[in-house]
């Protein structure tokens, strides 16, 4: 059986089992009802590219996310909550796209003060993160470069954000007008160390990461206005250095394992129609005396002495300015760059866009962004249109 029919069967039997873990049950007196909900964006685009080898375009229609929700609630204080995700027009037949569980956990509130979740989850990470794929809720087609899914290949993601965790204590504290929140979570170190199985480690698909993630967030809301600070520390396979935006692998690179701490802050406030949204993302690797050694050496060799930078530290920024026209109608401009020492990378990219609402669940977008790479060397101009649909 292909790997994408597995797939496909793995999270057919996930929501034939949900049907019965999560239905009522009168003997046990639950009054909750299971809700089931999503959303998807579908969108259509035409690319015009630029770069050394000369002009080119092209067209594509496509689904580049979709969604599925479940979620219970046992009482007043006990909840569970599972998502599917597909990703990039998923075709088991066709073997493309993705198809994977995204998250799977109960959660136990005393209060607002302090909520525990327990199992698969996305952590609290800067302000976007935990809601980077609810397509309706943001305005733009395409998400800041590190949050938006479907560029899993281009950008390694999991470099910058923290894509999961497994035990998360967070809540809120009010003082007067003023809101603060905090979260710390745990869990494994980056997929990274993730294995489909080989010789000493031979069983399909485990993960097999004995590293462990430590982060969190504190944070402050008042007024509209939300501020917050985040921090992560773990530690990155390096074994093979992934030069995802250079389109280029240093294979046997012979790091290993290399710490690895993130930093970010974001701001954000919506106040008299006007909306922003903003955040950086500090990515910085502590080599050893030996790995530092290591990599100097690679930095030499003909193969990668124009390709390797100074060392594997990372910086991604993004903003977004915005003004809501009217209930349902708004427009937006929006900025973000991906600058890469490890290969001396630079990725940036402005557009800007509309949004409507004809009915709630419905938000039709038109985009435009400029993307380029390495200053100049490649130059994308994306025109897009797409329906982010509640259901």
């Amino acid at each position: 059986m292909s790997s994408g029919r597995t797939s496909l069967l793995y999270v057919g039997l996930v929501a034939f089992a949900l049907t019965f873990a999560f239905a009522p049950n009168p003997a046990h007196g639950q009054s909750d009802d299971l809700n089931i909900y999503g959303f998807f964006q579908a969108q259509g685009r035409y690319v015009a590219e630029e770069d050394a080898s000369g002009d080119s375009g092209y067209s594509s229609f496509r689904l580049p996310q979709l969604n599925l929700f479940f979620a219970r609630d046992f009482g007043d204080d006990f909840g569970a909550f599972v998502s599917a995700e597909f990703l990039n027009s998923y075709n088991s037949g066709e073997d493309f796209g993705i198809a994977r569980l995204g998250e799977g956990w109960v959660r136990y509130e005393y209060g607002q003060s302090l909520k525990i979740k327990g199992g698969l989850l996305i952590p609290k990470f800067n302000n976007l993160n935990e809601i980077k794929n609810r397509t309706p809720l943001l305005p733009y087609i395409t998400r800041p470069y590190v949050y938006e899914q479907s560029y899993k290949n281009l950008i390694g993601n999991g470099d910058y954000v923290p894509q999961r965790a497994y035990g998360q204590v967070y809540g809120t504290l009010p003082v007067g007008e003023v809101e603060f929140d905090y979260a710390a979570y745990v869990g494994n170190s980056d997929p990274g160390f993730m294995t489909s199985g080989d010789a000493s480690y031979p069983v399909s698909g485990t993960d097999t990461t004995y590293s462990k993630l430590f982060g969190g967030r504190v944070g402050v809301q008042y007024q509209g206005v939300k501020a917050g600070v985040s921090g992560t520390i773990d530690e990155a396979n390096m074994r093979e250095v992934d030069l995802s935006i250079a389109q280029t692998t240093v294979p046997q690179a012979g790091l290993g394992d290399v710490d690895r701490y993130r930093i970010g802050a974001d701001l954000s406030f919506d106040i008299n129609d006007f909306f922003v949204e903003s955040e950086i993302i500090s990515v910085t690797y502590s080599l050893t005396d030996e790995q530092e050694a290591q990599w100097d050496g690679l930095r030499q060799r003909p193969a990668y002495s124009d390709v390797l930078g100074e060392n594997l530290d990372q910086l991604f920024y993004y903003g977004v300015v915005g003004y809501q026209v009217t209930s349902n109608f708004d427009v937006h401009v929006l900025y973000n760059a991906v600058e890469e020492n490890r290969s001396n990378v630079d990725l940036a990219s402005f557009g800007g866009g509309v949004s409507y609402r004809p009915v709630f669940p419905v938000r039709l977008k038109a985009g435009y962004r400029r993307s380029t790479i390495r200053d100049g060397d490649y130059t994308g101009n994306f025109f897009s249109l797409a329906a982010s649909v509640t259901f």
